[in-house]
């Protein structure tokens, strides 16, 4: 049980604190409510699903600016929806048909054209220890990157239909694919693909490609999605040719900088790309949030019968998030960590982020049909995937 408490504000208004956090402001709740409301809600979307009822000022600030589309908000406990009552006993503005109040997330629809809003102070309010925090805080982030990058993401859009490149691709003839990401692990496993280069297919992130080339492995192909310049780095000087993959939204510098075959990808969940891939009778990919998935993705996509994966390690010993020689920069003491369980069933560090990728590896797992390996011992254990030696590695692809 949580604990719930009514306290009031220093304008007299009834206030909220729950497990000693204050749900709203101190000194005007209500008007503070509103404010981060009209800062968040997007007008343009049909639908509004709201995680926290508590005394309903979020609701009703919600209510008042969306003009009669549906709204369905979330309240954790029965003590939680019996302040909400008490709040508003001789009111009926919230007892309309478009209103919702649930309690059950299994039967709320999710979509593209639904914005769901989460004030940050209820995810603080919960804990980490909540068993709805981390799916909660991974739709946070990704909704917080979004609203970072969205012009970002709509220019890049925008000059990347220019190349006028290919969407469409054939499945693949070999069978096993080696997926490389910029994990730590990759520092020991590199030497592994050098000598097995010539017998699997090789699909590297950008920002391990510098790194794989350095000792002359040359991938099939390099995958890249993020908008922002930093990415530009991962594919400038060098004379790699291979074939490039891309999100639509990817940095629009870096891929036209690539000289080699180009291929543009049509990702799930963003209107121009969808909207494109329709038109265009392409292929949507799953993202998953990061290059890696989104790699992983292709790879399904090109019929793959087993995926190998390299550097995916998705947590870490220490501070070393990235292998030496990575385009990517190691974490900051000021980054919070939790801990998950590794391959060899010690506990490592993750970020919020990574957490977020292995939540969508769990999921993915649960369901597919191509055999996936996993090569990062002292990597974060991925459900279902088993974790292989360099022996068990030789094997799989000798057969």
């Amino acid at each position: 049980m949580m604990e719930w408490s009514l306290v009031e504000a220093k304008n007299g208004e009834s206030t909220l604190q729950l497990n000693g956090v204050t749900i709203y402001s101190k000194y005007r709740p209500i008007d503070d409510a509103k404010r981060w409301i009209d800062a968040e809600c997007d007008t343009k979307s049909e639908e509004y699903f709201m995680i926290g009822l508590g005394l309903g000022y979020h609701l009703k600030a919600l209510v008042e600016c969306t003009q009669g589309k549906r709204i369905t908000v979330y309240y954790f406990e029965q003590q939680e929806l019996k302040l909400f009552l008490l709040q508003y006993s001789n009111e009926t503005w919230w007892q309309q048909e478009h209103i919702k109040i649930v309690h059950d997330l299994k039967n709320a629809s999710i979509n593209a054209d639904i914005q769901i809003l989460i004030p940050n102070v209820w995810l603080q309010a919960i804990g980490e220890k909540h068993p709805l925090f981390n799916i909660l805080d991974i739709i946070r982030n990704n909704q917080i990157a979004y609203k970072k990058n969205a012009k970002l993401m709509a220019i890049n859009f925008k000059e990347n239909m220019k190349l006028c490149d290919q969407s469409q691709f054939t499945v693949s003839t070999r069978r096993v694919a080696c997926l490389v990401a910029a994990g730590p692990s990759l520092d020991e496993t590199i030497y592994w693909l050098k000598e097995q280069q010539c017998n699997v297919d090789i699909y590297v992130v950008g920002a391990a490609l510098k790194k794989l080339l350095k000792l002359n492995i040359v991938p099939i192909a390099v995958v890249i999605s993020d908008a922002k310049d930093l990415i530009v780095e991962q594919v400038s000087n060098t004379s790699y040719t291979g074939e490039l993959y891309y999100l639509s939204t990817a940095n629009h510098q870096a891929v036209k900088m690539h000289t080699g075959k180009r291929y543009i990808l049509f990702q799930q969940g963003y209107h121009l790309a969808e909207k494109e891939s329709e038109r265009r009778k392409s292929p949507l990919i799953e993202t998953g949030g990061s290059v890696g998935t989104t790699t992983f993705s292709l790879l399904q996509l090109l019929g793959y019968e087993t995926i190998i994966l390299f550097g995916q390690d998705l947590g870490f010993v220490g501070r070393q998030s990235h292998a030496m020689y990575a385009t990517s920069t190691n974490l900051t003491y000021k980054e919070h960590m939790r801990t998950v369980v590794s391959n060899n069933g010690c506990k490592i560090n993750t970020t919020s982020n990574l957490y977020a990728f292995l939540h969508w590896y769990n999921e993915k797992m649960k369901s597919i049909k191509i055999k996936v390996y996993n090569t990062a011992k002292m990597g974060a254990k991925i459900n279902n995937v088993p974790f292989i030696n360099r022996e068990e590695f030789f094997d799989i692809v000798k057969k």
